[in-house]
């Protein structure tokens, strides 16, 4: 293969995930939280309803007062509303409801809720490639008071733990459109579990990067080179902004 032939296929890698940093939306947890919380509290409160109307028409059979009070059996489910969640802790009433919901999994370890709460918000996106590759890995890079993080991402449907567990799935497909299910499922999701901390991450010179990287003229015209260091070593990445509509 000529060098010519060699460099268009690299670039039809390369472009589109470029384009992936740059326009896909990040996973939209308080979408799905909103839609969650407010359908499975009207489930419990039709639910509370029935439950009511059946211990009267019991009662009244059986000449009994109405003893029997359908916040009994809800009495361990919070109710609060979780729309607004964003950074804050989440409070142990609501982690109770998100449990009993098969929910958890939005707000738990290596969610993006907690990512961005423990190791800082996202501040941009940075593509790594190697020939050896089958395509760019695009990273989070998160800054906070722990220091630099990079954290690779995928896609939701492969990687958040909602998507894997059919009992989690049966409460979003309650409550979530097939087509709005689809386009979360598509959505970018950190992958926790290989999380890179930095010692520190420096935007270098165009021309730095054309003499130290062989594939730098793939990324200069749409990403910023920066020279990325961790603990045992360093390497040239590239670096652009998160999308105006997405959090992370």
């Amino acid at each position: 293969m000529n060098s010519q032939s060699s460099t268009q296929s690299l670039q039809a890698i390369v472009e589109p995930m470029i384009e992936v940093a740059k326009q896909s939306h990040a996973f939209q947890t308080q979408v799905l939280l909103q839609a969650i919380v407010t359908g499975e509290q009207q489930r419990i409160r039709e639910e509370q309803m029935l439950w009511r109307l059946g211990g009267a028409i019991l009662g009244a059979c059986l000449g009994i007062g109405d003893g029997f009070q359908a916040q009994d059996v809800f009495a361990g489910l919070a109710l609060s509303s979780l729309a607004g969640l964003s950074h804050d802790v989440v409070s142990q009433q609501d982690r109770q409801f998100l449990e009993q919901c098969q929910s958890l999994w939005l707000v738990g370890g290596l969610s993006p809720l907690e990512l961005a709460q423990r190791l800082g918000p996202a501040r941009s996106r940075v593509l790594a490639f190697d020939t050896s590759w089958e395509a760019p890995i695009v990273f989070n890079h998160h800054q906070g008071y722990r220091g630099e993080h990079l954290i690779p991402l995928g896609v939701a449907g492969d990687l958040a733990p909602g998507f894997r567990q059919s009992q989690s799935m049966e409460v979003m497909r309650r409550h979530v459109s097939a087509e709005n299910l689809s386009i979360l499922q598509g959505q970018l999701y950190p992958c926790g579990d290989h999380t890179i901390p930095l010692k520190r991450m420096t935007r270098i010179p165009k021309e730095q990067a054309l003499a130290t990287d062989p594939h730098a003229n793939l990324f200069l015209n749409k990403c910023e080179p920066i020279l990325v260091e961790s603990e045992d070593s360093q390497c040239i990445m590239y670096q652009v902004p998160i999308p105006a509509h997405s959090n992370f």
